[in-house]
């Protein structure tokens, strides 16, 4: 294994330049830093992390801990992530806790989850991260960290219970009002139908709420007989939005795009024109919604940004910012207009 002495030596330069160039110090030549740098690669040098690290105090690595690394988000939030350690020069571990592949959900036990959540911390304290990000499937309230007061940590589309940690969420609220405005606009679609997800759901309650403020904003009486619940599903979307084109409504808003398809699907069989007959939107801009015919208009998550910006409080944190932690930090979603709502 190559060391930087033997770089010392091959090149006849001391160890205290040839330890400069490497690390990309100040005070070296561009030339002496260039020989250097062709002699490492020559010897295939890699550098001592761990004695780094040691000497440092720091392991420049982050610890991410998933809920479920298969949920929808989870990949375009690490991508956020890995951008982010990439230009500050931090090393990420990412640690699965495969949530929804074992329980379909967050576990119904509560003991069962924070034994599974502390297993996986302890993990990340082993190998030396200088802080956590918790990564959640959707909007909830996660387990108490306080227990771990030596461990800086960000909570990235979940919601912190403890103070002093921040959490990166999206504004639902406002998403929804915007979504539903688009419902409204160039056409006077005043019978809006919606299809929510499970009561219990956190998002159901935000986007229900930023539905309602849009009705009440442009004068539309709310019909509660327009509002159904689905389970997130698209066979759901089939069934309830068969229920709200019988009763006449003339726009749905879904809370997902999954569930937004469903309604697509019935309207096809039906022979109803979304886009005509019809104006449809989604949420959450899957991959299917730019593909489906037509097109479905839907709101775009700001998921890689939650990423990035989980990453910035963190090293914030780690440089002492931490005094003045944001708490909850909200970022703006996209509602995007397609084929679904068009005049």
């Amino acid at each position: 294994m190559s060391t930087i002495r033997k770089i010392s030596e091959k090149t006849n330069l001391s160890i205290a330049t040839v330890s400069k160039a490497l690390n990309g110090k100040y005070g070296v030549k561009q030339e002496t830093r260039d020989l250097i740098l062709n002699v490492a690669n020559e010897l295939n040098y890699h550098p001592n992390l761990n004695a780094r690290s040691l000497k440092s105090g720091r392991s420049r690595t982050i610890g991410v801990i998933t809920e479920d690394f298969t949920v929808f988000n989870a990949p375009f939030i690490m991508d956020g992530i890995a951008a982010a350690c990439d230009e500050v020069g931090y090393h990420y571990i990412i640690s699965n806790m495969r949530f929804y592949q074992r329980y379909g959900n967050i576990p119904s036990d509560e003991s069962e989850s924070e034994s599974i959540t502390h297993e996986h911390i302890k993990d990340m304290l082993s190998r030396q991260v200088d802080g956590i990000i918790y990564l959640g499937c959707h909007s909830h309230r996660i387990i108490s960290l306080a227990k771990y007061k030596g461990m800086k940590f960000v909570c990235a589309y979940c919601i912190s219970n403890d103070a002093g940690i921040p959490y990166i969420i999206y504004n639902d609220t406002k998403a929804s009002y915007d979504a539903t405005v688009l419902l409204l606009q160039d056409g006077g679609r005043k019978k809006i139908g919606m299809i929510t997800g499970p009561k219990e759901s956190m998002h159901v309650t935000n986007r229900t709420r930023g539905h309602l403020e849009a009705l009440y904003d442009n004068s539309i009486p709310y019909n509660p007989q327009f509002t159904l619940e689905g389970d997130w599903e698209r066979d759901s979307g089939f069934r309830l939005g068969e229920q709200l084109v019988r009763a006449g409504v003339t726009a749905i808003f879904a809370h997902n795009d999954l569930m937004a398809l469903g309604v697509l699907d019935y309207c096809k069989s039906q022979g109803v024109v979304v886009g005509e007959d019809l104006k449809l939107i989604g949420f959450d801009n899957r991959e299917v919604s730019i593909v489906s015919n037509p097109t479905l208009s839907t709101v775009a998550l700001p998921l890689f940004e939650i990423g990035r910006t989980s990453v910035t409080l963190l090293l914030d944190m780690l440089n002492g910012a931490d005094e003045a932690s944001p708490g909850e930090v909200s970022l703006d979603c996209t509602v995007i207009s397609r084929e679904s709502t068009k005049v």
